[in-house]
């Protein structure tokens, strides 16, 4: 079966992947988080697709909805960046190259449940 839309949720993402947090640390001390960020949603896109396949070539457009356990205030390019490795892992497990997640439309929300999480919608 082919799918338009795919639904990813993912947890939210490990503070060590913040750009504003990094505070000129060696790449070294955030490569762990990364691995483990890019595994992770690489495993829950193959999840979600199940044996379905996502429809369409080219551009595939995607929004990113971080829904945070509180108030604190972050900005949408620090999170953006946060998530790449975890967009590398859904492209690999679509198998497409992540420069064709296109538009790209960011969002943020609050979580009443206060445990935050972030939600990545693929396709038409």
């Amino acid at each position: 079966m082919t799918l338009d839309r795919l639904t990813i949720r993912l947890p939210w993402p490990d503070t060590s992947l913040m750009a504003n947090r990094k505070g000129g640390k060696h790449w070294g001390s955030s490569h762990a988080a990364k691995v483990r960020a890019r595994e992770s949603a690489f495993f829950a896109a193959k999840e979600a697709l199940g044996r379905n396949n996502l429809s369409g070539a080219g551009q595939v457009p995607v929004s990113i909805t971080w829904v945070a356990p509180n108030r604190i205030r972050r900005d949408l390019d620090g999170l953006l960046s946060a998530e790449k490795p975890r967009l590398d892992g859904i492209a690999a497990a679509l198998g497409i190259d992540d420069s064709q997640f296109r538009p790209l439309v960011l969002d943020r929300a609050l979580d009443v449940e206060k445990k935050g999480f972030v939600l990545v919608e693929i396709g038409r």
